[in-house]
């Protein structure tokens, strides 16, 4: 049999081995352009489903990755979901915070955020529940000393205040009402009337308070009856404070004139006495003061 030349079989060798399958997991030549974006396409949605959202709370356990974001956007968004009001201070709201932590309690994720700054953390109770954060007030480092945190009424939004007349305490009630007559004046009529049948006696006469110190003009026939019928002595002293120059200030003091209530009976007096010296004023004839002259006669023609 005749012999092929060497040269011709290695030559022969090195093409069938260019064509040859591969083994598995390796590959000639660098990646296709499709490879190539497949392969970053995943390695993005991999790092996106790392990260995860800037911040994130369960379980009363708050997570936070930020870079350069001002600290009133990022406390903005703690706040909406936490549920409990930040109040930050207008100068301090534009500071920049890069800050990264996981699982941390709120109130402790809070001061790791807040660590530049002066802080109040004002934690209560609710009933049988343990003691929660509520409220926390920021303001600039160095700041913070000698300021007494407001109640929450008077930084509250007017949402938030009228949400306030549906709260179990008469006290939160009553400074909610105070608070609206303050802001809205004239406007605040239609909830001062709706707190006026409250059944605390205190937030009936808060409102009624509020109402009369900022001139809002409560009918006298809500006065009239609430001089007479409110079982609260206090509120029965304010509407009848309120009716002392209106046109049935008599009928209402006559009756209240034998109210149970000791100041009630003095200030139905008072207002009897002074309408009895007006009356008395107005029947007396107008006479000339004493260093008037009366006018001297026309002379008598002759």
């Amino acid at each position: 049999m005749q012999r092929l030349p060497v040269t011709f079989c290695l030559t022969w060798l090195l093409w069938i081995s260019a064509f040859a399958p591969m083994g598995s997991g390796q590959q000639i030549g660098p990646p296709s352009a499709s490879n190539r974006t497949t392969t970053d396409l995943a390695t993005r949605t991999s790092k996106v489903a790392d990260d995860g959202p800037a911040v994130t709370l369960k379980d009363g356990r708050l997570s936070v990755r930020a870079q350069n974001r001002s600290l009133r956007s990022l406390t903005d968004e703690i706040s909406t979901k936490a549920g409990v009001p930040i109040v930050i201070s207008e100068r301090v709201g534009s500071q920049l915070v890069s800050v990264n932590f996981k699982n941390l309690p709120l109130d402790e994720g809070l001061r790791q955020i807040l660590n530049k700054q002066d802080a109040f953390f004002f934690y209560g109770v609710d009933e049988q529940e343990p003691s929660s954060l509520k409220v926390v007030w920021v303001y600039p480092k160095g700041k913070g000393r000698g300021i007494a945190p407001v109640p929450a009424e008077k930084w509250a939004s007017t949402k938030d205040v009228e949400a306030m007349f549906a709260d179990r305490d008469p006290d939160v009630r009553g400074r909610a009402i105070e608070t609206l007559v303050e802001r809205k004046r004239e406007a605040a009529l239609q909830a001062v009337l709706k707190a006026l049948q409250d059944n605390s006696d205190q937030v009936r006469a808060r409102a009624l308070y509020g109402a009369l110190k900022a001139g809002v003009q409560v009918s006298d026939g809500v006065l009239s009856n609430l001089a007479v019928n409110d079982p609260s002595a206090d509120v029965r002293l304010l509407a009848l404070q309120g009716l002392a120059n209106g046109p049935d200030a008599r009928v209402v003091a006559e009756r209240a004139v034998d109210d149970p209530n000791e100041p009630v009976r003095v200030q139905a007096r008072e207002i009897l006495a002074r309408l009895d010296d007006e009356a008395k004023q107005a029947e007396q004839p107008n006479q000339p003061s004493g260093d008037e002259q009366e006018p001297s006669q026309p002379p008598q023609s002759q």
